[in-house]
């Protein structure tokens, strides 16, 4: 059965729809598994993306969706991404081209920030969460592994990943550029979230040389994350206060609901000349937009950041797509070995009805004699014999003999040397 992919992402989605992908799939995903015909599902949901990779019947459709522009074409952010009721219209591919987008999105290729160490994660933790929840099987496993393993090879062989480049750390370039900021050893950085973008955002100002890193209480997580990455705790009742003292603020929270107020960064701009740099990292927004208005606050999100993106080496971009070509060969090679499969159960079978007609044959008893068993055994030989060899005498009268002994050459390893005897022995 064909696989199928499902996607919303920043190419070809705006931001918003896709924060509109992530709570569909949130709120859909058991009705998806559930579905007839569906027989594996992987559900991938980062900042700038959402995919539905499912192994299911050719007539299975999850999402309103429309087939997924030529990879050859540029892509560009449409404007009627919404079908006739309204609802979001998702992109479709199929076939061997889900593998190949799989294999760019896992290297990094296709994210916003081209090369991007963290997606490889995300698509990781995906796939292990849908194998921990018995949800994906077969030759999409093969298909995550291969993606995973070629995305390992990318960072090890190729600079993407080596010039630190994420959402984050382009973020904090746009900060650092717009000349707000003081030295990073002097500047306070007031931190929103404990997931992966907000361990990250610490892993970056300390790489930058920030010292003063506060986390904002706004979670039971927020003290084993502080105690984990050596920040400091700011109850959630003295935000206002902690605004007052922050240099930059970084929220990667992302519940849904903004937990940034402009009434609490308005509150805190208490002198007029009073500045704040927000970064807002979340794909669920967490500052409300109005606080962009405020005077004396920059605000960017992460529609701002992937404007900002700068371009990558040509020649690294195009090592990493001969890397993922090579791993995409690989997996053509899985799936054509899997292709075999009916074949080899049915002869397997064939080998186990005839030992088992033999075994019947056999006296009763716990122990036969030398003789029986050694009859039983030649029997069973000519039992499988029989089949190949007339196959062979045809092949012969059909003159194609040196094809058929190349084929039994090629299924039981016969050497060359076995081979060129056969093809030459005398007929007596």
């Amino acid at each position: 059965m064909p696989f199928q992919l499902y996607t919303v992402n920043h190419l070809t989605h705006s931001l918003s729809e896709v924060a509109q992908a992530a709570a569909q799939a949130a709120e859909k995903e058991s009705e998806w598994l559930d579905t007839p015909g569906v027989h594996s599902l992987v559900l991938v949901s980062t900042c700038n993306r959402v995919e539905i990779y499912t192994s299911a019947d050719p007539e299975v459709r999850l999402v309103p969706a429309s087939e997924l522009p030529s990879q050859t074409q540029p892509l560009q952010v449409p404007s009627h991404n919404q079908t006739h009721d309204g609802s979001l219209a998702w992109n479709f591919i199929e076939g061997r081209a889900v593998a190949e987008h799989l294999y760019r999105v896992a290297a990094g290729l296709d994210s916003m920030v081209v090369g991007e160490a963290e997606v490889a994660g995300q698509v990781r933790r995906s796939f292990t969460r849908a194998q921990d929840l018995g949800e994906v099987h077969g030759l999409m496993v093969r298909m995550f592994e291969g993606a995973l393993s070629t995305a390992r090879k990318v960072a090890s062989k190729t600079e993407l990943t080596g010039l630190g480049r994420s959402v984050v750390s382009v973020g904090l370039d746009v900060a650092e550029a717009s000349g707000r900021l003081p030295n990073w050893r002097q500047a306070r950085v007031l931190l929103v979230g404990t997931g992966a973008y907000a361990g990250s955002t610490v892993a970056q100002l300390r790489a930058r040389g920030v010292r003063d890193i506060a986390n904002i209480s706004t979670s039971d997580r927020v003290i084993a994350f502080a105690k984990n990455h050596g920040t400091r705790v700011v109850p959630a009742a003295d935000l206002v206060p902690a605004l007052q003292q922050a240099d930059l603020v970084v929220t990667a929270r992302g519940i849904g609901a903004p937990v940034l107020r402009r009434e609490q960064v308005r509150d805190s701009l208490v002198d007029p000349d009073s500045t704040l740099t927000i970064l807002d990292l979340a794909l669920h927004r967490d500052v409300e937009e109005s606080v962009r208005d405020l005077p004396g606050v920059m605000l960017w999100n992460l529609e701002d950041i992937r404007h900002r993106v700068p371009a990558l080496a040509v020649s690294q971009v195009r090592r990493a797509h001969e890397i993922i070509e090579e791993g995409l060969s690989e997996y053509d090679a899985a799936v054509a070995a899997r292709h075999m499969d009916p074949a080899i159960v049915q002869l397997r079978a064939i080998f186990e009805q005839a030992a088992a007609a033999e075994i019947d044959r056999l006296p009763a008893g716990d122990m036969i004699s030398r003789e029986a068993a050694e009859a039983a055994i030649h029997h069973v030989i000519a039992k499988l014999a029989h089949t190949p060899t007339v196959s062979a005498h045809m092949a012969a009268e059909a003159g194609l003999g040196a094809e058929w002994v190349g084929a039994l050459a090629t299924v039981w390893g016969l050497t060359p040397a076995v081979l060129e005897a056969a093809l030459n022995a005398e007929v007596r």
